[in-house]
């Protein structure tokens, strides 16, 4: 049995396998778990029972024209052999760091330019974070509350969501709960392996620089380095051990930024300063996404569902733990100094997107976990908390069938006025092929919401008749037919998301000789999806509004024609392929000034013309 006692400013001690107290009330023994025994361990049978929801299909739908950036940045890198300067359609990129670029040229390498070689990356960083995750877990909370924090991690909404997409974002979560899980076992846990186990929080640092740069460092560190304040650590922190860990991070991170200075002199200032600094000031031009704030906050919560309504009783019971002892010294305060950061941090931005909040998840899930290892005990506290949190949510899954029936059919127009108010340039617009999609996601969407309200009352059945395991069990297995109903409604929306088929409609129409020209879009990364999917370098009809706007590489400069140089090519008798957004008028009209003008094929996003047959 190990030696349990509350966690203050001095080292914990700990067996071998990093086991922490549980805070409040009698300890919950944990027997010692060694690596032989590794398949034994509810946390890993946990996220291999939930694996196939992540890694089964990654190949539907079709890339949205994010993630066609980092696997067409990918390809450029395999065919040029430049592993250190990321290039989009030949011209050099800054937008994120290499990791995931080299992730998915890997992937390309053994599985062809595939979705699935990009995609699977993030789906097994998903599931490594709820391995992290439950290791967490177990070191502050015990043995029980881990495979708990697990379940509900890998089961929640959001990391679903966006762990199935190739974006950097889930990697980055995998990246700060590693680091701060060498945070845990290295400097919150004493123990004989404290010294190697510190290791992993550096090993993080550097991968999470490397995933989204001074974000995924900022992010980790303000999140550990704010706990070690305020919990009396911070003497103890810095030490010899720290210096030779930053060591690590640096020798993980910094070559790729300095090869990446050296090779272009200018990269240091456009990364830091344009793609960080002023990104987050909101200070570039064209001004970046940024959703509304309470838009922000409120799907910060909804990316915890199904566990959301016992979120509020997760966070109140974790103060009053730390009220009842020292406030700054009990394992409550870093899970909540965890969401904190992540959500101040971005509520602070000018650049927030709403999958943002991701990182903090994490710390939910920790939360929720330690609320659940409470309610399995036995009690009618227990028992009414549990019960109201389930009431509660299936009267709000019964008013969601309701507002899909309203929202999807006689209040359509509510849904494009929320498009564009919080996505003003995602191009949904109201017209008829999107009336036709809400439509068809009417009766699927009721359905749906019908359905998880059924579980959500077979739930609270349970619940009420003391039965809280069963009230669990439902309530996580009623995320394997919504996880299939999300995939299902990935497929509906995909014509409105991915360039792949007017990808499809240029290489019919252009041979190898001819020349493409595709209208430049708001964010150049949207040029991805024609030239991932048609395999080829396209030209730029530039955006007078972008001229001059240092923002914008227009590299290489004879690669980008206004409006006369593509009317002369368009006369020069040379074969020329012209795509255009359908949200920003024809120009059919202004090419007939310079020769014929053949439609080729639209598709719902775009138009293709031709200047020949």
């Amino acid at each position: 049995m190990m030696n349990v006692e509350r966690i203050d400013s001095s080292p914990l001690k700990a067996d071998a396998s990093g086991v922490a107290p549980v805070e409040g009330g009698s300890p919950r023994p944990t027997r010692k778990t060694g690596f032989f025994r590794l398949f034994r361990h509810p946390v890993l049978w946990i996220v291999l029972a939930v694996a196939p929801f992540y890694l089964f299909d990654l190949s539907t739908p079709a890339f949205n024209d994010g993630e066609c950036m980092y696997a067409e940045i990918a390809r450029e890198m395999r065919l040029t052999g430049d592993w250190i300067t990321p290039h989009l359609n030949g011209k050099r990129h800054f937008d994120k760091p290499p990791l995931l670029y080299w992730l998915i040229g890997l992937g390309q390498n053994v599985l062809g330019e595939t979705e699935y070689a990009a995609r699977m990356w993030a789906a097994l960083a998903t599931l490594g974070a709820a391995l992290v995750v439950g290791a967490i877990g177990r070191s502050l909370y015990g043995a029980r509350a881990a495979w708990l924090s697990a379940l509900v991690f890998i089961t929640s909404l959001g990391p679903h969501l966006f762990g199935k997409l190739a974006m950097p974002d889930l990697p980055l979560v995998f990246c700060i709960t590693l680091a701060i899980l060498g945070y845990v076992r290295g400097f919150l846990i004493e123990s004989p392996a404290s010294g190697r186990r510190s290791l992993l929080m550096f090993v993080g640092f550097g991968l999470a620089t490397l995933s989204k740069g001074l974000v995924g460092l900022g992010l980790s560190s303000a999140v550990i380095g704010l706990h070690a304040i305020l919990s009396g650590r911070l003497r103890s922190f810095l030490t010899l051990r720290f210096a030779s860990g930053i060591a690590v991070t640096a020798a993980i991170a910094v070559p790729w930024y300095v090869a990446a200075a050296r090779a272009n002199p200018d990269f240091l200032g456009y990364f830091f300063i344009r793609e960080h600094l002023m990104r987050f000031t909101g200070e570039r031009f064209p001004p970046d996404e940024c959703v509304a704030l309470p838009v922000f906050l409120v799907l910060t919560f909804v990316w915890t569902f199904p566990w959301l309504p016992l979120v509020p009783q997760a966070l109140w019971r974790a103060v009053r733990r730390l009220k009842a002892g020292p406030f700054l010294k009990g394992v409550d305060l870093l899970p909540l100094v965890w969401i904190g950061v992540v959500v101040l941090l971005f509520s602070a931005s000018k650049s927030r997107l709403e999958y943002y909040a991701m990182p903090a998840i994490p710390a939910f899930a920790l939360l929720l976990g330690r609320l659940w290892d409470d309610l399995l005990e036995p009690g009618p506290a227990s028992r009414r908390t549990l019960a109201t949190a389930l009431g509660v949510m299936a009267g709000v899954m019964v008013l969601a069938a309701f507002a899909a029936f309203a929202v999807f059919g006689p209040w359509q127009e509510v849904v494009f006025r929320f498009y564009a108010t919080s996505w003003p340039t995602s191009g949904w617009i109201e017209g008829p092929e999107q009336a036709a999609l809400l439509d068809r996601l009417r009766i699927p969407s009721i359905a749906s919401m019908a359905g998880l309200a059924v579980f959500t009352v077979a739930a609270l059945v349970a619940a009420l008749k003391s039965r809280p395991k069963v009230a669990l069990g439902i309530t996580a297995v009623m995320t394997a037919p919504l996880f299939l109903m999300i995939h299902w409604g990935f497929l509906v929306v995909e014509p409105f998301h991915s360039s792949a088929r007017t990808a499809e409609i240029v290489t019919r129409a252009a041979g190898p000789e001819d020349v493409v020209v595709f209208q430049e879009p708001y964010e150049y990364m949207w040029t991805s999806g024609i030239t991932y999917y048609a395999k080829r370098y396209v030209h730029i009809l530039k955006d007078p509004r972008f001229e001059g706007v240092a923002s914008r590489l227009r590299e290489p400069p004879d690669r980008f024609l206004d409006g006369a140089g593509l009317q002369r090519l368009w006369a020069s008798g040379k074969k020329v392929v012209f795509v255009g957004e359908t949200t920003r008028g024809d120009l059919t009209d202004f090419l007939n000034q310079a020769g014929p003008v053949t439609v080729v094929g639209r598709s719902a996003i775009h138009y293709v013309l031709c200047n020949g047959k």
